[in-house]
């Protein structure tokens, strides 16, 4: 009894690691879109498709009224998310839809927040977040292989998100024991690792190709 109430405290202060790291996770991609003013090498698609799939979460968790810790850094991703898109947006030369982007991304989330929508329609949204998250993922690897190079994505960035995703797989798996969230977060880690290993193997052949 002893060990398992001190296994539940450690995942729990974990947790709330995650999210503090979170805060980390898309900021040194953020800062280097907006240091090259550049959004090369960046699946729009792909971003917006994570969006979907860290705001579906963070709906389906405020719903099942989950401990915070044990989605609280999808809400970060989220909010970085929105900003990256905005940025690729806007150095695509494409600021009204940027704008556009912004208000009608408030007006989906106020509907799935308070809730406004089925509950039947939140739990199937955060289902196909899993299938979703994955095609965002496959999109930016296969970018990557077609450009034969990673472009402005971030290394740092790539790390810590393989790091939170493994760590909320096990945080998931010993507090909630939600099978949606635990396979999402399953998925998660293996598409980051591949992820991970690409811009690991790219940025070598790049220095060895100088």
């Amino acid at each position: 009894f002893i060990g398992q109430c001190l296994l539940t405290f450690i995942v729990k202060i974990y947790g709330y690691v995650l999210i503090g790291s979170m805060i980390l996770g898309q900021l040194p991609q953020i800062f280097k879109v907006l240091k090259r003013r550049n959004g090369s090498g960046i699946n729009v698609l792909s971003t917006l498709l994570m969006l979907e799939a860290s705001s579906s979460t963070v709906a389906y968790s405020v719903w099942k009224q989950f401990p915070i810790n044990t989605w609280g850094e999808n809400l970060v991703f989220m909010v970085e998310n929105v900003i990256l898109v905005c940025l690729l947006l806007q150095y695509n030369r494409r600021p009204l839809s940027a704008l556009m982007f912004m208000l009608l991304y408030v007006v989906v989330m106020l509907l799935l927040l308070l809730p406004l929508l089925p509950t039947t329609f939140l739990i199937s949204l955060h289902i196909l977040s899993m299938p979703i998250f994955s095609i965002s993922r496959v999109m930016q690897i296969y970018t990557n292989y077609r450009n034969h190079g990673t472009g402005q994505l971030s290394a740092a960035s790539a790390f810590l998100s393989m790091f939170q995703s493994f760590g909320r797989f096990t945080s998931s798996l010993l507090l909630t024991m939600d099978k949606i969230m635990i396979l999402t977060f399953v998925q998660a880690s293996i598409l980051n690792i591949v992820l991970t290993a690409q811009i690991v193997y790219y940025r070598r052949k790049e220095k060895k190709g100088k």
